[in-house]
C-alpha cells in the first residue's frame, strides 16, 4: 500500500469544494468594497480585492472560477468604476489565466512566496489597464500607479486566511 501523499496541492483536494455562494459572496464583497466612494490619491491606492478573490478562488476550485467568471467580473467592474468597457474584463482574464497556468507552482508554495507571485499577477493586470489607458491618449499617471498592485499583494495572506478560515470551513461543511 502506498502512503499517501500530502504535498500542498494533495492537501487542498482534501479539504472539499467551496459552496457556489461563499464564492459568490467573497466576490460580491470585493465589489462592494471596489464602490466605495474613493478619490484623489485614495483611488489609485485602491487595492483591487476582486483580482485578489479571483486569483484566490482560480487557484483554489479551478473548476470553479475561470476566465469566464473573470470577464463577467471584468465587465462589471468596468460599469462600476465608469471605464472603457472591456478594460478590466481583459486585464482579469490575464491574470487568471497566469494563475492558472501557475497554479501548482504557486500551491505549493507557502503564503510570502505566494503573495510574491500574486504580485506579478496584479502588476500584470495592472500593467494591461495601464497600457490601453496609454493607447487611448490618457497621460501616464506615475509611478504611484503600481502602489495599488503592491497593496492588494499584501493582502494576499489576510484574505487567504479569512477564506479558508474554520468558520468559512464549517459554514462550507454546514451548507446541504
Amino acid at each position: 500500500m502506498r502512503p499517501a501523499d500530502l504535498t500542498p496541492v494533495a492537501r487542498d483536494v482534501m479539504k472539499g469544494p467551496a459552496s457556489a455562494g461563499l464564492i459568490f459572496a467573497s466576490l460580491l464583497a470585493g465589489y462592494l468594497f471596489s464602490m466605495l466612494p474613493w478619490s484623489g490619491r485614495w483611488l489609485l491606492a485602491r487595492p483591487d480585492l476582486v483580482l485578489l478573490v479571483l486569483i484566490f478562488w482560480s487557484l483554489h476550485e479551478p473548476r470553479a472560477v475561470g476566465q469566464g467568471i473573470a470577464f463577467a467580473a471584468g465587465l462589471l467592474m468596468d460599469v462600476g468604476d465608469s471605464m472603457l468597457l472591456g478594460q478590466h474584463a481583459f486585464a482579469y482574464v490575464v491574470a487568471v489565466y497566469g494563475a492558472q497556468v501557475l497554479r501548482v507552482r504557486i500551491v505549493s508554495f507557502h503564503l510570502p512566496e505566494q503573495a510574491l507571485h500574486v504580485l506579478g499577477l496584479t502588476v500584470a493586470a495592472s500593467c494591461v489597464t495601464l497600457v490601453l489607458n496609454l493607447l487611448l491618449g490618457a497621460d501616464f499617471p506615475g509611478f504611484a500607479y503600481f502602489f495599488s498592485p503592491v497593496l492588494t499583494a499584501f493582502l494576499w495572506a489576510p484574505a487567504s486566511w479569512i477564506l479558508q478560515s474554520p468558520a468559512v470551513r464549517r459554514r462550507r461543511e454546514a451548507a446541504p
